[in-house]
């Protein structure tokens, strides 16, 4: 009785189940398609909680509170995704020229010395809108070191102050160190100022 049945050539040999194990090994690439893996995890993970956060604030929470968790959250992966990213290297901000309001609303991403705070025992002041990439600084502590776009020195952030939004200059009165910084909280009727100071260690790290 005649088959169709076709069989297997008996020359050919048929490859082990672990045949990729002889192939040689590519790490690097490998390892660096993990970590990129995680950090797409990490943003997408990201972005969920802060659609979700919005949604339900809009339906049980007050604006405020749902802009200050969304933005703390914000912060918070932005630092963690840093670390990630480019571990190692310190946070860095750019200074630009001197003006007010209208200069901070062009949202440029630099933070603009206030012609406004000029004093006498105030420190030169850079802000900018934390929806502007000033939030960089919220997420600062006491003690880390930090760059300057442009300049080779590194700072370190020596004091902080918080004052109600549109407070009197007079305020900042005393703050040591060079110059500082400012944004907004999420969500809050506060302002954030931190002074910095040339680093005693300029070691980079």
């Amino acid at each position: 009785m005649l088959t169709t049945e076709r069989l297997a050539p008996t020359d050919v040999a048929t490859p082990p189940a672990d045949a990729d194990s002889d192939r040689p090994s590519h790490g690097p690439p490998r390892e660096k398609r993990r970590r990129k893996g995680h950090l797409a995890v990490l943003v997408v993970s990201v972005l969920l909680i802060s659609a979700g956060v919005a949604l339900l604030g809009g339906v049980m929470i007050a604006p405020d509170a749902v802009e200050k968790i969304v933005g703390n959250t914000e912060v918070a992966v932005r630092k963690a995704v840093h670390e990630i990213v480019a571990p190692g290297t310190l946070p860095e901000i750019t200074l630009g020229p001197e003006g007010g309001m209208r200069e901070m609303d062009q949202c440029d991403g630099t933070f603009t010395e206030m012609i406004s705070y000029r004093m006498d025992e105030v420190l030169p002041l850079y802000a900018a809108h934390h929806r502007c990439g000033g939030d960089i600084i919220l997420g600062w502590e006491l003690g880390e070191r930090v760059r300057v776009a442009g300049s080779d020195v590194i700072y370190e952030v020596v004091e902080e102050r918080h004052t109600p939004k549109w407070s009197q200059v007079e305020l900042l009165k005393g703050m040591t160190g060079e110059f500082m910084v400012q944004t907004c909280y999420y969500g809050e009727n506060k302002m954030r100022f931190l002074a910095l100071a040339p680093a005693a260690d300029q070691t980079a790290p």
